[in-house]
């Protein structure tokens, strides 16, 4: 029974069970989760899923991060989750097609603050949230899962286990995490991936399933404890549900030995995964010849089917918003080759509507490449050829996108990453401090400790 193994996994793990390097990395996806987080407060979107949680009242539990009051810990979560979307420069994996910070971090620090938990035993419920959401992610082929977003549904089930492991609930009570998150979790659809400003919220959602889920279970409720695989044909797991042909060895491969948090990567661009390639590319190619924009007669791009069916058709317009550019490879590739950089501030409305931007991403042609496609999801390749008037053609491939850890992730890069984002919220000085937090987080006999110190800056 997978349920079943990775129920007791999550009971038995221990904050000594962990290797250095996974703890390590652990401490990572805390800080950039953070960064992403309060980054996101200046969106007014933000500010209307911040205002709507606190009009909604209820308890007085745990922090709506940047934002320093405080709410019950599901709607924190929320919140918390949403936020983490919001600039779609959160961590993920390449397998998996998933982003385990938006769903895991909000559910588990949200409990955490609630219960006064240590520093160890957060990390651990964290490490745990991520080795489950990672493999039911990888267990769902892209090819064989189609409609919907996997953060959620992954993310849900697992969230539910990480609250569940910070609550000290043993493995009988994990496996009715499951069940029951199995059943109410959200099956959010790709139909609101383009344009819909409540896309975000797959996170936040998810990470309140998560909760809700493992206080029931805490209360006594019960739930399926076949709730991955199924009893086939007539009750169906959720993997069945959401996947034509799930590989369900993937759940328990290597589970307890191998920890795929190794595997998750973070983002040096704010903009969907499968871009990222072509944005380095396109990039670097401006950036070493001096490309100006007024120059370029065309941008082609070569790439995976997955990254060109997604992405590569979308040429926004003067009165899109953020989200669709977010997924827009014209338009992310447009601002590359005019302002040489992609950051929060290239999705303002004024940089959305700008003729000269949206002149330039119709110059942008996107096709995707038997060959390049033959290779993902192990490598995300992208080919470029930036063609200028006169005939001038450059051309570069990346097969692999920057800061994945097959690439090494330069800690200089990944650092001013958050002290840029957190920089919305905090002083540099008060970066400093909750970066150092971070650094110690095994130390701290309160999580608590951790949550006020991203607030104090508002």
């Amino acid at each position: 029974m997978y349920s079943k193994k990775i129920a007791e996994f999550v009971a038995a793990l221990s904050y000594e069970d962990l290797p250095d390097e996974v703890i390590g990395k652990s401490k990572d996806c805390v800080r950039d989760y953070l960064g992403c987080v309060l980054g996101a407060y200046p969106v007014d979107e933000s500010k209307m899923v911040a205002e709507w949680v606190r009009d909604m009242g209820d308890r007085n539990e745990s922090t709506v991060l940047g934002w320093g009051y405080k709410t019950s810990c599901r709607n924190a979560a929320f919140a918390n989750g949403y936020f983490a979307e919001v600039l779609e420069a959160q961590d993920g994996t390449s397998y998996g097609n998933n982003h385990p910070a938006s769903v895991i971090l909000p559910a588990t620090i949200a409990v955490a603050e609630k219960l006064n938990v240590s520093g160890r035993v957060f990390l651990t419920a964290l490490v745990a949230g991520y080795e489950v959401t990672n493999r039911i992610a990888a267990s769902l082929p892209p090819a064989k899962s189609i409609g919907f977003v996997k953060t959620g549904v992954a993310g849900a089930l697992a969230a539910s286990l990480s609250v569940g492991k910070i609550l000290g609930l043993n493995s009988e009570q994990l496996l009715n995490c499951l069940g029951i998150a199995g059943f109410i979790l959200p099956i959010s659809t790709r139909e609101n991936m383009s344009s819909s400003t409540i896309k975000p919220a797959l996170g936040g959602q998810a990470a309140k399933a998560g909760v809700e889920a493992a206080l029931l279970a805490q209360k006594g409720f019960t739930g399926s404890h076949e709730i991955l695989h199924g009893r086939p044909p007539r009750y169906l797991g959720i993997c069945n549900v959401v996947c034509d042909e799930p590989v369900l060895d993937k759940l328990t491969e290597g589970l307890g030995h191998r920890y795929t948090i190794l595997d998750v990567y973070f983002k040096p661009y704010p903009a969907c995964r499968l871009t990222h390639s072509a944005i380095e590319a396109t990039l670097d190619l401006v950036l070493a010849n001096n490309i100006s924009p007024e120059t370029i007669e065309k941008i082609d791009v070569k790439t995976f089917a997955r990254a060109a069916n997604l992405t590569g058709g979308k040429y926004p317009g003067p009165d899109s918003n953020f989200i669709d550019c977010q997924f827009s490879l014209p338009y992310l590739l447009a601002v590359v080759a005019s302002d040489r950089m992609l950051e929060p501030k290239q999705y303002r409305r004024e940089k959305i509507s700008c003729p000269a931007i949206q002149a330039l991403a119709k110059k942008v042609v996107v096709s995707s490449d038997e060959l390049l496609t033959s290779v993902y999801p192990g490598k995300s390749p992208a080919k470029v050829t930036i063609v200028l008037r006169g005939g001038l053609v450059f051309e570069k491939q990346i097969d692999q996108p920057k800061w994945q850890p097959e690439r090494g992730i330069p800690r200089g890069e990944y650092l001013s990453k958050f002290y840029a984002l957190a920089g919305e919220v905090l002083t540099t000085e008060r970066i400093r401090k909750v970066d150092q937090v971070i650094n110690d987080l095994e130390a701290l006999k309160s999580i608590s400790s951790l949550v006020h110190e991203t607030s104090l800056g508002v």
